[in-house]
Order: C-alpha cells, then sequence, then structure tokens
C-alpha cells in the first residue's frame, strides 16, 4: 500500500472548476481505491491565495507536508509541480488558459500561471489531461511527449442534481428576480467566456421573444464593467441578472429551471457547467471550440461562438420546438452517464501505480550498480 499524497487546497474558500474536480476525485479515490492510502494536504488557515501565496505553497509547504507525511507519490491536481522535490508527482493539467489568454490576466499572475506554472510540468513523472484538446495543447504549446500524458476524463459533481422542492426553487428564483421562461449560463465573467457576444445575441432573440430573460450565474470576475457596459448600451439592465457567485443549492435550481442552456465560450479544458446542464436535462446549446463538443457529443447544439446569426436562428427554433427541446434533454441525461467519478478514479489509480512501478524498477536499477 502506498500513501498518495493530494493537494487539496482549492477545495477550501469559494470553489470553482479546479476546487470541484478535486473535492469529488478524493471522494471517489476513498470509495473505489482500497489499495492505497490518501492523504488530503492543505493549509490550516488561507483558503483564497493571492499568486506570491500560491508559489510558496506549491514550492515550499507542499514539499514540507508531504515529507513530514511520508507521502510516496504526490498529486499535484491543479497548480504547479514542486521542483525540488524528490519523489514521484502526478500532475493534472486542466487547460492552458494562462498561456493562450495571458493577456485576460494581470502581470503577475501571467508570470505565474503563464510562464513559470508550465515549466514545472516537466518535472512532473507523468501528467493527466482531462479531455482530448488539453493533451494535443500540452503537446503541441508545452512539447512534453505523448507517451508521458494521459486522457482522464472529469464527471459530474454529485451535487448537481434537478430539485424537486418547488417551495425553494419558487424561493431561490424569486430572490434573484428571475422569471421563465430564461437562457441560462453559468461560469465566471471573463473575455474567454464570450458573453458581450452573448448578450449581443439575446437583445436580439430578445426583440422576437420580449417575456424572455438572460440569467448569467457565477463570479463576476475582473470583466465584469466590461459586460456592464455592454448591457446597458443594449438597454438589457431589466432583462439580465449577474447572480454572483452561487451556492450547490441555488445552481441546482437554475439548471432545473431553465429554458435554455448557453454556453458560447471559446475555450475550455474540460466545460463543467455544459455536462452539469446536460445532466439535469436542460437542452444545451454551446460553442464547437476547443473541448466542447467532446464533452457535449450529439446530445446538444453546438455552434461557432462567432456566428451571432445562427445563434439567434437556433435559440429561437429551439423555444418554440418543445419536440426538440424534449429529444434534446433525454440525450443529454444519456450523454452526462458516460462520465462516471469512479472512472475517473479508477484510472487516476492506474497511473498511480504506474508511475510508482517506474520509481521503485530506477531505484532497484540504482542499488544494482
Amino acid at each position: 500500500m502506498a500513501k498518495v499524497g493530494i493537494d487539496t487546497q482549492t477545495i477550501l474558500g469559494q470553489k470553482t472548476g479546479f476546487g470541484y474536480y478535486v473535492d469529488n476525485l478524493v471522494t471517489s479515490l476513498k470509495k473505489v481505491g482500497t489499495k492505497h492510502s490518501y492523504i488530503p494536504l492543505a493549509p490550516q488557515n488561507e483558503k483564497d491565495f493571492s499568486t506570491p501565496q500560491r508559489f510558496y505553497w506549491d514550492q515550499v509547504s507542499i514539499p514540507r507536508l508531504a515529507s513530514k507525511n511520508t507521502i510516496d507519490i504526490l498529486h499535484q491536481p491543479a497548480f504547479s509541480v514542486p521542483i525540488f522535490y524528490a519523489h514521484p508527482v502526478v500532475a493534472t493539467i486542466h487547460d492552458l488558459i494562462a498561456i493562450q489568454f495571458g493577456e485576460d490576466i494581470s502581470f503577475w499572475s501571467r508570470q505565474y500561471f503563464g510562464r513559470f506554472m508550465p515549466l514545472t510540468y516537466r518535472f512532473a513523472d507523468h501528467i493527466i489531461a482531462i479531455s482530448e484538446y488539453t493533451k494535443k495543447d500540452i503537446i503541441d504549446v508545452l512539447h512534453i511527449p505523448n507517451d508521458k500524458i494521459s486522457v482522464i476524463y472529469s464527471a459530474l459533481d454529485h451535487k448537481v442534481q434537478k430539485p424537486q422542492d418547488t417551495k425553494t426553487v419558487n424561493t431561490i428564483l424569486h430572490r434573484f428576480g428571475i422569471r421563465t421562461p430564461f437562457l441560462l449560463y453559468v461560469g465566471t465573467i471573463n473575455p474567454r467566456k464570450n458573453l458581450v457576444f452573448l448578450t449581443q445575441v439575446f437583445a436580439r432573440v430578445l426583440a422576437r421573444e420580449p417575456n424572455l430573460q438572460l440569467v448569467i450565474a457565477g463570479k463576476k470576475g475582473w470583466y465584469y464593467d466590461r459586460l456592464m457596459a455592454e448591457i446597458t448600451r443594449l438597454s438589457l439592465h431589466k432583462k439580465v441578472i449577474i447572480t454572483d457567485y452561487i451556492t450547490d443549492e441555488e445552481k441546482n435550481v437554475l439548471y432545473g429551471s431553465a429554458t435554455i442552456f448557453t454556453f458560447p465560450s471559446v475555450y475550455e479544458g474540460f466545460g463543467f457547467p455544459v455536462l452539469e446542464a446536460l445532466a439535469c436535462g436542460i437542452p444545451v446549446i454551446a460553442s464547437d471550440k476547443s473541448s466542447i463538443p467532446e464533452i457535449q457529443g450529439d446530445a446538444g447544439i453546438s455552434i461557432d461562438p462567432t456566428d451571432e446569426d445562427l445563434w439567434v436562428k437556433e435559440i429561437c427554433r429551439l423555444l418554440h420546438d418543445t419536440h426538440l427541446q424534449k429529444k434534446y434533454a433525454a440525450s443529454g441525461v444519456k450523454q452526462a452517464t458516460k462520465f462516471s467519478w469512479d472512472t475517473t478514479a479508477k484510472r487516476t489509480i492506474e497511473v498511480y501505480d504506474h508511475v510508482l512501478k517506474r520509481y521503485h524498477d530506477k531505484e532497484k536499477s540504482k542499488d544494482r550498480l
């Protein structure tokens, strides 16, 4: 039995995609992986890190904690690999956003996440990519060899489910001022999410469907002011609702109540919100770029995220075609079942075993010399 240390700092504070990935992975590893013990490594006090705190945690604190706990193999599931750590390390790479969209983050964040962090991946013994698209990016941009990378898909957060309590649903919708029908987007607000484009599409749809609302659910982010300027320019402030960060319960209510889920992002390493929407039986219209088609498959409508005319056309068509809504709702639920945390955990354990075997074989070879 090996002791597997896992950096669980991202579970603390307000969880985003990384946090949900780590939380579900650790839970599932403990459920299916009884051959090893899994040791969470997390700070006692800090929750959301600044960039300097992130550097110190990744490069100094994590190696110390791993050594203190006599860890056999370390899994860094979200951020940089500790350069001076002597034992085996597995790293999960979710995307290369900080490289591909470096202009969207601050100077110091760009230096750390876009330059330093990618360099540290070369010190990993093996890399897990959460989609085929991310693996291709890793090979093309970071020039890491194919045989050092395994694609292991993420899966649906176990807390995502359609709510059954009508009173709770009505209370939460009323709290945000939401009425049906409405289009839903879930995620942070930044340029690559393409939300200015979505508001422009919505303005044109609204001219035909005056009772419709657009709900943007998630952390506001630094791009919020630019989005609000566009909403004001289009006179949509009474029709577009921005919730800011939402709880799991609130998110479930929105997924369970929305008419159509819209996701025009131009780049995603995986696209958790698309999978969540599919699982909740909402018809999905999403971008046809990056990893999103891998996740959605044929269970939704995939469109070029720059084609405003086509987005308007497909949203209007879907709003009035109840047969098509039911078709995509059913196919979405079926598609979501292809992504299982048990499978993700089992395949991750296979990577641990592979890396540990190579490490022990190498150590034995040294002893013979």
